[in-house]
């Protein structure tokens, strides 16, 4: 089967995810990325063919502040304040799967369970963060970025950025729906990396 051929449906768990989370992110060590362009994030633009996610804010001043977000990004705060529950080996750096599980609307009862690995990351003094890319049976196809950055005028800004199209049969039939469930996610993003600040 090829990669970037979608499957019908994603991964589906009704119940307790934890068992799925961990048997999801043993798989992702053989799965393949659902999408050519791998890395492409990294300049922030998106390669033809896909949508461009990008949102940023400022959230905080100074150094301690921005040091604080960062150490969050890398441990995978802004996807556990959003709601997602997360299954990874560690912080995340270059190569690291991560499982991760979302429940789906309207009680919860049942969640989408994915995985991705990190194709990037920076550490730099004023910008850290790192971008993942999907793996097969992911609903989007792309990836995301989560950098935080800290301006001369000491203003700390949390970025995301990066590209997805849809990655499987049922998530491109349902493009509106999976597109307003992005935008709520970047929503999500902002509160965790606000709530990474404050610590």
């Amino acid at each position: 089967m090829s990669a970037f051929r979608r499957p019908l449906l994603p991964h589906i768990v009704v119940g307790s995810v934890d068992g799925a989370l961990r048997a999801e992110l043993s798989r992702a060590a053989e799965l393949p990325f659902n999408y050519p362009d791998v890395g492409a994030s990294f300049d922030e633009t998106a390669p033809a063919g896909y949508d461009h996610i990008v949102e940023s804010a400022v959230i905080g001043a100074g150094r301690e502040e921005f040091d604080r977000l960062a150490e969050g990004i890398r441990q995978w705060k802004i996807q556990t304040g959003s709601g997602l529950r997360v299954e990874a080996a560690g912080p995340a750096e270059k190569g690291t799967n991560v499982a991760l599980a979302k429940h789906l609307p309207p009680r919860g009862i049942a969640s989408i369970v994915l995985s991705c690995r990190v194709v990037w990351t920076l550490d730099e003094p004023r910008r850290k963060g790192f971008s993942y890319g999907s793996l097969r049976g992911h609903p989007e196809a792309g990836e995301e970025a989560f950098v935080a950055e800290l301006d001369d005028d000491g203003a700390v800004t949390f970025k995301v950025f990066g590209f997805s199209r849809r990655g499987t049969v049922a998530t491109a039939a349902t493009a509106p729906i999976a597109r307003a469930i992005q935008r709520r996610t970047l929503t999500d993003y902002l509160h965790a990396a606000k709530a990474a600040i404050a610590g």
